[in-house]
């Protein structure tokens, strides 16, 4: 990922839960348009309109954001399937990296608490 993308993403929490958010695994749904049904099989989703922590009049401009920066894109699936989305290989590659960053923080966390746990044992002793 470019060091740009890291850095809107930091800045931006809101874009980061919204992208990490069309990662998550989708439950099969039937399609009757074998058009949609395809593009279902590659990994596209029907729009998230609903993202905990983000605010519900956001998710239009932050869709957009993901978009422009190559980090979403979107699939006209039929006058009548709407847009679909789906996670680029660099929002996939984001979103890995994001997860990583997150393991490192809660690890670092822990080893934080368990050195300060030892001293104060040690100090109290």
């Amino acid at each position: 990922m470019f060091d740009l993308d890291s850095d809107l993403l930091e800045a931006h929490p809101d874009w980061r839960h919204v992208l990490c958010a069309y990662r998550e695994t989708l439950e099969p749904t039937s399609a009757a348009d074998a058009e949609l049904s395809e593009l279902f099989t590659k990994g596209f989703r029907p729009r998230l309109r609903v993202v905990e922590g983000v605010p519900s009049e956001n998710m239009t401009r932050i869709h957009g954001k993901l978009i422009a920066h190559g980090l979403l894109q979107v699939e006209i699936a039929s006058r009548t399937g709407g847009m679909l989305y789906q996670l680029t290989s660099l929002g996939r590659q984001a979103c890995v990296r994001l997860a990583r960053v997150s393991m490192e923080e809660t690890e670092t966390v822990d080893f934080e608490t368990t050195t300060d746990d030892v001293s104060l044992e040690l100090a109290i002793a």
